[in-house]
């Protein structure tokens, strides 16, 4: 890839920023969590440029809690999405598939550094909770507190 579309590819995806930062202020500020509460998981799901983040308060890997602290469904935990080719010709990136392959793998090993900027910015190391970016696809998942790819997560090869 071309130098110039991958920095257009990493603007497409700062654009975001400002909800981002907004969605994660909310969760880590001010979402009354249910006191089961082990860790959030922020999970990454998207092709082709279209990619989204669901946010779920989990008791463990097998079981997500669906109520907050008041026992009231947690409607409040929305997703959000962003477009990593906004900046891009889509039409023409779309006649070649390899191109996009590229740029959604360059999506993928940029968002954990943008989810750790906006984290960190949000005021995410305050946290008592794990906040985890995962990769539903590859079972892989980056802590956002300690700031690595653990090598093991237990729960997670349930």
């Amino acid at each position: 890839m071309e130098p110039k579309m991958k920095e257009l590819v990493i603007e497409s995806i700062r654009e975001s920023r400002k909800e981002t930062l907004n969605h994660l202020k909310f969760i880590i500020h001010e979402y009354p969590y249910h006191p089961d509460t082990k860790f959030f998981l922020l999970e990454v799901r998207g092709h082709r440029g279209d990619f989204g983040v669901s946010i779920t308060a989990m008791n463990g890997w097998e079981e997500q809690l669906t109520k907050n602290a008041h026992g009231e469904p947690d409607t409040a935990l929305v997703g959000f999405g962003f477009d990593s080719m906004s900046k891009l010709s889509y039409q023409e990136v779309v006649k070649n598939l390899d191109l996009v392959d590229e740029i959604d793998s360059l999506t993928k090993d940029y968002l954990p550094i943008f989810f750790q900027e906006c984290f960190n910015e949000a005021g995410g190391k305050e946290s008592r909770i794990p906040y985890y970016l995962f990769y539903p696809n590859s079972g892989e998942a980056y802590d956002l507190v300690k700031e690595e790819w653990p090598d093991y997560v237990e729960g997670l090869d349930a």
